[in-house]
């Protein structure tokens, strides 16, 4: 019994020690100007991934025979992923093609499909 004391009376004056002494973690300016900048270039990497997610958009238009008007383009660091359906199954290789030629586009998912008619 005396033990059991003993210990819950250190880890008190342990606790109390530690609150005094302001262990407890604060962040510094160094801390909080990081911070900022992490927002500033997250806020970059949105703009840049929408950017490249307009530039395939505008690509696939272009492209002669492709119905684009149900493909879904998704930029992710240079990552493009191409989600939706075409009516033609050659068109899910044109689409990947135009894609590739987009500057700024490193690789390609390529989720195609061919929809039926009139979907």
């Amino acid at each position: 019994m005396q033990i059991r004391t003993l210990i819950l009376a250190i880890t008190a004056a342990a606790a109390l020690v530690a609150t005094s002494l302001g262990v407890v973690p604060h962040a510094s300016a160094a801390d909080s100007s990081s911070a900022g900048t992490d927002a500033v270039s997250k806020k970059e990497e949105r703009a840049n991934n929408r950017a490249l997610s307009h530039s395939v958009r505008q690509s696939l238009t272009h492209v002669k025979g492709l119905d684009s008007s149900h493909i879904n383009v998704l930029a992710r660091g240079g990552s493009i992923t191409l989600e939706g359906t075409v009516p033609d199954p050659s068109q899910i290789d044109s689409a990947a093609g135009a894609t590739r030629k987009v500057s700024g586009v490193s690789s390609v998912d390529n989720r195609l499909t061919v929809g039926e008619a009139g979907n």
